[in-house]
């Protein structure tokens, strides 16, 4: 825009030049021609000078809003270049924000892990853990008896509080020597998967909660009992063709919390006698 001022500037200028230069001609020859004594010459006609210093005077301030128009872009270029920077600034702190936030939380989380693992620690230092003591049976009958078989089991509290509502479950079972270890392991661990199952005394009505109190010596464990079915005891499981199982489950609380102790024992004819090992898998406390 302001080079086609400009041209057009220029062009004007020209054309006032010519017409100028033309009537300063044409009045040469008048003067001539009327031959007009010097003394009474008069002054060259200022029409034309005044024109164009008024042409001058427009086209100024055409060239000055033109100048003014410009330092405006210029000054709306520099305060969008300060803008874009500010944006820049900022974008650029709110992710330095948000690293830190998250840096926040992280160590929040860590903070939390390790509030957990340290209560975890003083409750597994200080909770009542019970442990099975012994399980006695004497030899199998030389036949299959007629009355059931009452074998005790004894539990002991190693922890460091009291373990209370407690109560034992117990169950029996047998398979045959020959059967494979995957078979005889998911005999035995049937009745811990049963064991672990059990929420609290509720969920047996028939039993009868007590308190095990730490520090149990051979002096104070608790003793309950197993009992053998009579007909568990059939002629393989004499002639020692069967494992018989003896399982226990122990259920009690202890820093408000349910908790468990499963507990699995073999016997076999004329290899068991006194007291009886425990099961390869069916063993476990939480």
């Amino acid at each position: 825009m302001r080079l086609n001022l400009r041209v057009a500037f220029l062009a004007a200028t020209g054309w006032l030049h010519a017409r100028r230069n033309k009537m300063q001609d044409h009045r040469h020859d008048r003067q001539e021609a009327n031959a007009i004594p010097k003394d009474n010459q008069q002054p060259e006609n200022d029409k034309p000078r005044g024109e164009w210093a008024r042409f001058e005077a427009v086209i100024g301030e055409i060239l000055s809003e033109e100048d003014h128009q410009a330092a405006q872009r210029k000054l709306g270029a520099a305060q969008l270049r300060i803008a874009k920077g500010l944006n820049r600034i900022t974008t650029i702190g709110a992710i330095v924000g948000l690293i830190s936030s998250l840096g926040i939380i992280g160590s929040l989380v860590i903070t939390k892990f390790a509030a957990d693992d340290a209560h975890m620690a003083l409750v597994a230092a200080n909770r009542a853990w019970i442990s099975p003591v012994s399980v006695t049976l004497g030899a199998i009958p030389s036949a299959p008896p007629t009355e059931a078989i009452t074998v005790p089991v004894s539990f002991r509290n190693t922890g460091h509080e009291p373990a209370t509502d407690a109560f034992i479950i117990n169950g029996t079972d047998s398979i045959a020597t020959d059967a494979t270890y995957d078979e005889i392991h998911a005999k035995e661990r049937a009745f811990e998967d049963y064991c672990f199952s059990i929420s609290g005394v509720k969920d047996d009505a028939s039993a009868v909660s007590i308190v095990i109190f730490p520090e149990g010596s051979a002096t104070n464990d608790y003793n309950g009992s197993i009992t053998i079915r009579p007909d568990l005891i059939d002629w393989d499981v004499v002639y020692g063709k069967k494992y018989v199982f003896l399982h226990a489950c122990v259920v009690y609380r202890t820093f408000g919390q349910v908790r468990h102790t499963s507990a699995c024992y073999y016997s076999q004819a004329g290899k068991t006698i006194g007291r009886l090992p425990f099961c390869d898998k069916g063993n476990r406390a939480d």
